[in-house]
């Protein structure tokens, strides 16, 4: 079973598993932003795979991509909900507001994934439906944004904003453009540059 990590797209989609751990780990001893800053890194490593996999297509073994759909899709789960749910739960510190977001966005995510497993994307290459992939950026974008909302009114607004997602989640009235080509290396950089604003502000915080 190793063997099918000696593919590139795989052996990326390894990595990325190995930064989401780290994620929760931070998360889950207390240091959110640092765990936000890791799973940023699973997220873009999650585009890599995808690009690199098209790009060696013809390198590829019989079912090593069936394998690697298998594998990105679990990535997709831990770092688009597992993980963001995890964040609303501490944030929310066991409120039951976090915990209805949770059971809402965890329900929402597993439909979405499975309707994406079996449907794919659309003729123009666009996602019926926000992906789960949208919410750890958003994640990121909550946490850069906290010093400037009150304490008390935060948990709140997370639980709120990942309720509107999950709902976007499942709605195939949207249509998103799959990140690809060129897009790749700017979200990236995005990325990138986001996690290190979130490493710098949990420095500063401490």
């Amino acid at each position: 079973m190793i063997g099918y990590l000696r593919d590139y797209a795989n052996a990326i989609t390894a990595l990325a598993y190995l930064f989401a751990v780290v994620g929760l780990y931070l998360a889950l001893n207390g240091k959110i932003e640092l765990g936000v800053a890791a799973m940023l890194w699973t997220w873009f490593l999650d585009h890599w795979d995808g690009h690199v996999a098209r790009k060696t297509s013809h390198l590829r073994r019989p079912g090593v991509a069936d394998f690697g759909k298998s594998f990105d899709g679990f990535a997709d789960f831990i770092h688009g909900v597992v993980f963001p749910a995890a964040v609303i739960i501490l944030i929310g510190r066991g409120s039951v507001l976090s915990l209805i977001a949770s059971l809402i966005l965890v329900l929402a995510g597993a439909i979405r994934l499975s309707y994406f497993e079996n449907v794919g994307l659309t003729a123009d290459a666009r996602f019926a439906g926000l992906p789960v992939s949208y919410d750890t950026p958003l994640l990121a974008i909550l946490l850069l944004v906290r010093p400037f909302v009150a304490s008390d009114v935060f948990p709140a607004v997370v639980a709120c904003a990942f309720i509107f997602l999950a709902i976007m989640h499942v709605t195939t009235a949207i249509r998103v453009p799959a990140i690809r080509g060129a897009a790749v290396p700017i979200a990236t950089v995005g990325a990138i540059a986001a996690s290190i604003a979130l490493v710098m502000q949990e420095t500063i915080g401490t």
